[in-house]
C-alpha cells in the first residue's frame, strides 16, 4: 500500500522562508515509508481468542498481531521522569498493572504519555509456520525478526473524544485527547449508551477537560471500520527508534552499497588485468617482429666495430715503410741501423755511423719527414747515438 502523496511544498518568495523543518521531517518520513513499502514482503498473522488467522497484508518484518481481545490497556503520563528513563519506568510499572505471571507488552509514546498494551505472554504463542517461516524448536522462543504488535496500533488514530473502533474480534471503546489514547475498553459487542456513559464517568476529569459530559453524549458513537494501516503507530522519531524501525532497510542498503563497491572494485581489477594481458600480448608480438631487426642491428654494430678496428690498423704504417722513410731521411748513406724498437707508433732506433756522423743533420732530416713527430736525440754510444720519435698516423 502506498503511503500517500508527499506533503505539499512550502510557499514563499525567498529561500530562507521556504525551508520548514516540520515539512522537511514530514517529507523524510514519507520517503522512508515509500522505501519501507518497497521491501514489504513479509507475512502477517493475527491471533485472537478463536485462533490464528493469516492476513493478506505484508510488511517489512514478519508481524504477529495480538488481538485487542487478548490485551489490557493502560495510559499514564511520565512527565516527571527524564526522557532517557521513561522506557525503564514503563517496564517497572508493568508488573504493577498486569495480573499475569509473565507479561508481554508494547508501548507507544505521545509526548510524555505512555500508551501501553499488555497481554499474557504464556497465551501468545508465535508459530513460525503460520507466518510462512521455517519451523523452529519451541524452546528457541520467538524468532528475532518477528514483531509482536497489539491490534490497536494498526488502526488509524482518531480525533478528540469518544470513539468505537471495530476490531477483528469485538469492539474497542476509546477516548482520545490531543492525539493520545487516554483510555480503552474492549467489549465483545457494540457498547450501548449506558456502557458509554459509565466509561466516560470513570474518566471523570479527563472528559471535563476535553469538554465532554455524560449529559451531552449522543446515544451512539461513530464506529471505525477494522481496516489495518500499512504502518503501526510509532513514538516520536529518535535515532534509536529510527534505527530499529528501519533496521532491515538499512541492512539491505548497506549490503547493496558494499556489493556495488565490491563489484566496482572487481570490475576495475578485471579491466586492468585484461588491459595488462592485452599489453603483454602486444609486447610479445612487437618483440617477435623486432627480433630480426635487433639481430641485424647487432650484426651491423659488430661489423662497424671490426671496420673501425681495421681502419685504425690500416692507418698505421708497416715497419718496412717506416724503415724506408727513416733511411731516406738520413743525410749520410753510411749510417746504419744499430738497434730497432717499434711499438704502437713509437720508434726508438740507434744509428751507427762512426765518429764522423753529423747528429744535427740526422735529427733535422728526420724532423723534416711529415709523419715523424717529437724527434729527439737519446743516449750516445761509442759507435753512434739513439733517436726517439713518434709516428703521426693523422698526417696525410
Amino acid at each position: 500500500m502506498d503511503p500517500g502523496p508527499p506533503p505539499p511544498a512550502a510557499q514563499g518568495s525567498n529561500r530562507a522562508s521556504r525551508f520548514d523543518p516540520a515539512e522537511t521531517l514530514a517529507r523524510l518520513r514519507y520517503t522512508i515509508a515509500r522505501v519501507r513499502r518497497r521491501f514489504a514482503r513479509q507475512p502477517c498473522a493475527l491471533q485472537t481468542r478463536a485462533g490464528v488467522e493469516a492476513l493478506d497484508t505484508q510488511s517489512v518484518h514478519p508481524r504477529w498481531i495480538v488481538a485487542r481481545s487478548l490485551c489490557l490497556y493502560r495510559s499514564e503520563d511520565f512527565a516527571d521522569v527524564p526522557r532517557n528513563r521513561r522506557d525503564a519506568a514503563v517496564t517497572l510499572k508493568i508488573p504493577v498493572w498486569s495480573p499475569f505471571e509473565s507479561t508481554g507488552h508494547h508501548c507507544v509514546w505521545s509526548g510524555s504519555r505512555a500508551m501501553v498494551w499488555f497481554w499474557d505472554e504464556s497465551g501468545v504463542e508465535v508459530n513460525p509456520v503460520d507466518l510462512g517461516l521455517p519451523p523452529t524448536d519451541a524452546a528457541s522462543g520467538v524468532p528475532a525478526n518477528v514483531r509482536l504488535l497489539p491490534e490497536t496500533v494498526l488502526y488509524p488514530k482518531q480525533h478528540d473524544g469518544p470513539w468505537v473502533q471495530q476490531c477483528r474480534e469485538g469492539f474497542d471503546l476509546q477516548f482520545w485527547r490531543d492525539g493520545a489514547l487516554l483510555d480503552s475498553l474492549w467489549l465483545p459487542a457494540p457498547p450501548d449508551a449506558q456502557r458509554v456513559q459509565a466509561f466516560l464517568g470513570q474518566l471523570g476529569a479527563a472528559t471535563a477537560e476535553a469538554g465532554h459530559t455524560t449529559a451531552a453524549m449522543p446515544a451512539s458513537l461513530p464506529v471505525s471500520t477494522p481496516a489495518f494501516q500499512p504502518e503501526p503507530w510509532i513514538s516520536p522519531l529518535t535515532p534509536r527508534a529510527w534505527l530499529i524501525a528501519n533496521e532491515r532497510a538499512l541492512v539491505i542498503a548497506a549490503l547493496t552499497l558494499a556489493a556495488a563497491a565490491a563489484a566496482l572494485q572487481e570490475a576495475r581489477y578485471w579491466r586492468y588485468h585484461l588491459a595488462q594481458l592485452s599489453d603483454a600480448a602486444e609486447l610479445r608480438t612487437i618483440d617477435r617482429e623486432l627480433a630480426p631487426v635487433l639481430d641485424a642491428r647487432g650484426e651491423l654494430l659488430a661489423v662497424q666495430r671490426r671496420s673501425e678496428f681495421l681502419a685504425g690498423i690500416a692507418n698505421h704504417p708497416s715497419q718496412a715503410e717506416v724503415m724506408v722513410q727513416v733511411d731516406r731521411a738520413l743525410p749520410d748513406d753510411d749510417t746504419e741501423f744499430g738497434t730497432w724498437r717499434y711499438q704502437q707508433n713509437d720508434l726508438s732506433v740507434v744509428l751507427a755511423g762512426g765518429p764522423e756522423q753529423d747528429a744535427v743533420a740526422i735529427i733535422a732530416g728526420l724532423q723534416a719527414v711529415p709523419t715523424f713527430a717529437d724527434v729527439e736525440p737519446g743516449r750516445t754510444y761509442p759507435d753512434g747515438f739513439e733517436v726517439d720519435l713518434r709516428i703521426d698516423t693523422g698526417t696525410p
